[in-house]
């Protein structure tokens, strides 16, 4: 488990989410993704600290002959700061899984590695709809209100169910509703959910579901609220503080935001990186280093433009470093994920975000083992933690357009 099965998580737990791709071996040339690691960062307790120029030194300017020249000046600085998050994915071994290996290593492997492979696309999609989201956990808006005793909930967008997640339904102030439901079937079309148990208590439209343990209760709830990392939705926005900072106090914090809607096309896209071009001066025609982040909908709503003026051919679409296939938009690559939010767009300037990490996926094995008996069981748990947080060093340098014509799910 510690030699043979960590290495192919930690490669697999990436592959087709480029929000969790990050590769700073890749050739100067190529996709990249996301920054592993951002310059200068240290951990102060469980925080990432960051030096980050808040002004620059404006003591410039012209003047006439032997007149005296501008007063000294200096830049001035200021900190990003977020604190870390923690992730972890848990799974259990039967004791009689376990006695198998000592006569057939090949069956525990193939039974070990079905398990795994499960596990990891739980994890998977799990963090990278956290990368999607606002560090609340907030999986969904309830669309309409649930009565106590049903079974089904209306949901504003089912993208991030797919059935089996176990899930509270919990206030703004995280305060647990109703605990502990498994989502047993999604309908895409109604955007309803079905859930088992009952609800134990009337759900409005003012709360929502969050990710929780089987366990969890209303009076000792065990799930994921405010507990999550950073994600696009309070990192990619106009307003809020994040990292430490707040565009009340420092104008230039934000993202450009349209939330004009309509068709997608090349004018709105040119829109949204001419706006930050301006306003940031950032060079968004730098190739990969500047991606489009959307739905399979959108995505194939553009291409259909490109279509129908015969713009369309080989060379708008690749296959890019890490195996992941784009069409291109001004020679950036324009990628699908299907837990980005419908109707939205993101222009992301990948090498101005960053993972900051204190460590990759691993096992919890500071007791010495990898697995642990569960009192009382013939079965053994193992533990898997990363401790990360999302960021970006330039919050201006990417935007977001939203009401979009997209698919319903």
């Amino acid at each position: 488990m510690k030699t043979k099965f960590i290495g192919p998580i930690r490669d697999n737990l990436p592959k087709g989410k480029v929000l969790l791709f990050g590769d700073s071996d890749a050739n100067p040339t190529d996709f990249k993704g996301i920054l592993p690691s951002a310059e200068g960062i240290d951990f102060v307790g469980n925080e990432f600290r960051i030096p980050l120029k808040s002004q620059r030194n404006n003591a410039v300017g012209f003047r006439s002959e032997n007149e005296t020249l501008p007063a000294p000046g200096s830049s001035q600085y200021t900190y990003l700061q977020e604190p870390m998050r923690y992730a972890y994915s848990v799974f259990n071994i039967t004791g009689q899984l376990l006695k198998a290996a000592d006569s057939n290593e090949g069956a525990f492997r193939s039974a070990f590695k079905a398990e795994m492979e499960d596990t990891t696309l739980a994890s998977k999609l799990d963090v990278n709809r956290a990368a999607h989201g606002d560090g609340t956990g907030k999986l969904a808006t309830v669309a309409a209100e649930a009565a106590e005793n049903a079974t089904e909930v209306e949901l504003g967008s089912t993208i991030n169910f797919r059935g089996g997640e176990v899930i509270d339904f919990v206030s703004t102030t995280g305060t647990v509703i109703s605990p502990a439901h498994t989502v047993t079937a999604v309908n895409r079309t109604t955007k309803k959910i079905t859930i088992e148990p009952k609800l134990v208590a009337a759900v409005a439209t003012s709360r929502f579901p969050v990710r929780a343990s089987s366990d969890s209760t209303v009076s000792v709830p065990n799930n994921s609220w405010n507990k999550e990392i950073q994600g696009l939705e309070s990192i990619v926005a106009a307003t809020g503080t994040l990292h430490g900072l707040s565009p009340t106090t420092y104008s230039w914090w934000k993202s450009y935001v349209d939330s004009t809607g309509g068709a997608i096309g090349d004018d709105i896209l040119h829109k949204g990186k001419d706006e930050v071009g301006f306003e940031q001066g950032v060079d968004l025609d730098n190739g990969l280093d500047f991606a489009l982040v959307g739905t399979r909908g959108l995505r194939r709503r553009y291409a259909n433009t490109l279509t129908s003026l015969k713009r369309f051919n080989d060379a708008q679409s690749t296959t890019l470093h890490g195996g992941y296939k784009a069409l291109m938009f001004d020679e950036n690559p324009f990628f699908i994920d299907d837990q980005c939010p419908l109707g939205t767009v993101y222009g992301l300037a990948l090498n101005r975000l960053f993972w900051s990490q204190m460590s990759d996926w691993d096992w919890m094995e500071e007791d010495g083992n990898v697995l642990k008996w569960e009192s009382r069981k013939d079965r053994y748990i193992a533990v898997l933690y990363k401790y990360c947080q999302l960021g970006t060093t330039h919050r201006g340098a990417h935007f977001k357009l939203t009401g979009l014509t997209d698919d319903t799910k």
